[in-house]
């Protein structure tokens, strides 16, 4: 004989605010995965209700006013984090009827920027660009192409062997002797990226360092497996 639950279930809270409803949150409310941002005076519709929760959460798509003054670090990592810019889910405790005019936009006042981490691929990318951990990885252009070669140009130790893998052919192994110069015409290319010179069979070449890969143990090889990481998926 099972016993008998006499627990009854707690009823759900009804929310408060409904679909379509206009909102802005309370004063003091930061964002739940960023504390350094205040989402005080953030105003916009409600565009779903999870009554699940308690208390429910409503997903809020934001109006332009509070797009218009987001802070421009809260953007970045956004799109660093492949995060929703327009809209975001907040607790009802968190918000309030939008009632006059605009609200004032809180602002951080103590922004903590995450150290770089060594171990992360993308923060090593970042370091190598002159970028914070707030930043996302860019695209590659002439100007990021340009600070990459300054990286590499400080950090490379030449010259190295490395496997050269082209699009097309076989892979030999290649003496990379040096970087091409940004001064002359042919230093990078718009389809394979930053150009080196390199010997392979007593001849002197130039090959795209993206294809290339420095042997194993070599102090090399992680600054240019960085570098074709970044390069192969930003252009």
């Amino acid at each position: 004989m099972t016993k008998k639950n006499n627990k009854e279930k707690k009823p759900r809270t009804p929310a408060r605010f409904a679909v379509g409803a206009q909102v802005r949150v309370k004063p003091g409310t930061t964002d739940p995965d960023f504390p350094d941002i205040p989402l005080g005076g953030w105003a916009g519709t409600i565009r779903d209700v999870d009554e699940r929760s308690a208390p429910p959460t409503c997903l809020i798509e934001w109006n332009k006013y509070t797009l218009d003054h987001m802070h421009p670090v809260y953007r970045k990592r956004c799109e660093r984090d492949g995060l929703e810019l327009d809209s975001m889910w907040l607790g009802e405790d968190d918000i309030e009827p939008a009632t006059g005019g605009s609200a004032v936009i809180e602002q951080p006042t103590n922004i903590v920027t995450r150290p770089l981490n060594e171990k992360d691929q993308d923060d090593r990318v970042r370091l190598a660009l002159g970028l914070t951990s707030d930043d996302p990885l860019p695209e590659v252009d002439e100007d990021t192409l340009r600070a990459y070669h300054r990286y590499l140009a400080a950090n490379l130790v030449f010259p190295f062997e490395a496997k050269w893998e082209p699009e097309y052919g076989p892979a030999p192994t290649v003496k990379i002797t040096g970087l091409g110069d940004p001064e002359d015409d042919a230093w990078a290319d718009e389809m394979y990226g930053l150009l080196c010179e390199a010997r392979a069979e007593g001849r002197l070449i130039e090959v795209p360092l993206a294809e290339c890969e420095a042997k194993k143990g070599s102090a090399n090889r992680q600054l240019l497996k960085d570098y074709a990481y970044w390069f192969w998926n930003n252009r």
